[in-house]
């Protein structure tokens, strides 16, 4: 059975959210940049949400951002 959490996780997957912030901020951010992003999600209806997993997440769009670079 899928949680709700992986559910918001699986959606967030999905959208251009987790790499558009990792292309405002050229691949580098802060921890109040990082809470703003946990803030954007929440706002967004993405909670409950893993944030250890969408830290991850933004880890891998990052090594893709660069890959491309």
């Amino acid at each position: 059975m899928t949680t709700k959490s992986e559910t918001n996780f699986n959606r967030l997957k999905k959208t251009v959210l987790a790499a558009n912030f990792v292309k405002k901020h050229n691949g580098s951010w802060d921890h109040n940049q990082w809470l703003e992003f946990c803030e954007t999600l929440k706002s967004k209806k993405y909670t409950p949400i893993d944030f250890d997993q969408v830290g991850l997440l933004l880890e891998e769009k990052k090594a893709n951002y660069f890959a491309n670079q």
